[in-house]
């Protein structure tokens, strides 16, 4: 995969710890190889994810922005100062750890997709060259900045386009906006597909979780610095819920639990994506504190 990376990423050394998502692997192992780095095998979906390591003096983390939601809970949860430095580039500082979230981008395919007339274009981090030169060869407005899984910072108009492989994206920004008409360009794929029927897949599955009548209910709180939300979670046991701590919240970990619903406080995806895969009622925070069946409960973090 051609992809550009920021060059601080090279300015790595022996006491520098590698985290990356599962698709840049790759790339962490080779600027590691050139360095004397050391990768971190752990997943990591997002810049909530990170971790630090006092083994380590500087923690490099590709490939994911850090968004106000996720720089609140980092700076509260490690004492910490989230700045940034560029464009997609951040660094915390926390004590003696220092943490470089550097942007990794992949680079426009030779023919690109082409959208409607109208709209707005959408992107995660990785693919915002790919929607620039969207934007230079259609006019259409982009988003200032990138979207996550749990953040999205202007909203459209009546159509939007988010470019990025696979539908986790372009359903965040139906989760967040449902009333837009939203559409996923797959820059590799040539492909600009509706979302719509995904959507109203995902609500349906969600509406199982609001008929739930549990006997037994749990509320999560994860471990990871960029998601724990401890005030939450105490409301909630104060409601008579348990609390279980976790670091990755797989669909086997909370089956394995044997709850009759689980509510969840740390990643919201955890309460979206794979449900299919997942016996156990799940409702995120905000879904349950309202008592509603509605996307944008189920996509807030704060």
């Amino acid at each position: 995969m051609d992809v550009e990376i920021h060059p601080i990423a090279w300015t790595a050394d022996r006491d520098t710890l590698i985290e990356a998502p599962p698709g840049f692997k790759w790339l962490a192992a080779e600027i590691a190889a050139r360095t004397g780095a050391a990768v971190s095998g752990r997943p990591v979906w997002g810049s909530c994810d990170v971790r630090i390591d006092p083994r380590y003096r500087r923690i490099f983390h590709l490939g994911h922005g850090v968004p106000p939601n996720i720089a609140h809970l980092l700076q509260k949860n490690l004492g910490a100062r989230v700045e940034k430095l560029g464009e997609d580039l951040y660094r915390l500082e926390a004590g003696d750890a220092e943490v470089y979230f550097i942007p990794v981008y992949y680079r426009p395919p030779p023919a690109l997709p082409k959208p409607g007339a109208s709209g707005k274009l959408y992107y995660p981090v990785p693919y915002r060259r790919i929607a620039e030169a969207i934007h230079r060869e259609t006019g259409l407005p982009t988003a200032r900045d990138p979207i996550t899984g749990c953040w999205v910072g202007e909203p459209p108009g009546e159509v939007a386009y988010v470019v990025a492989t696979g539908l986790f994206y372009p359903l965040t920004l139906k989760l967040f906006f449902p009333e837009a008409r939203v559409y996923q360009i797959d820059p590799f794929r040539g492909e600009v597909r509706d979302v719509e029927p995904d959507f109203a897949r995902v609500m349906k599955l969600k509406a199982k979780a609001h008929l739930a009548e549990p006997r037994r209910a749990a509320v999560l709180v994860s471990t990871k610095p960029g998601q724990r939300q401890d005030d939450k979670a105490r409301e909630l046991a104060a409601r008579g819920l348990t609390v279980v701590v976790l670091d990755e919240a797989a669909p086997e970990y909370i089956d394995d639990l044997q709850f009759d619903l689980v509510v969840n406080t740390a990643c919201p995806r955890i309460g979206i994506d794979d449900l299919d895969r997942i016996r156990t009622p799940i409702l995120n925070y905000y879904e349950y504190i309202h008592g509603k069946l509605d996307p944008r409960l189920a996509a807030r973090l704060l």
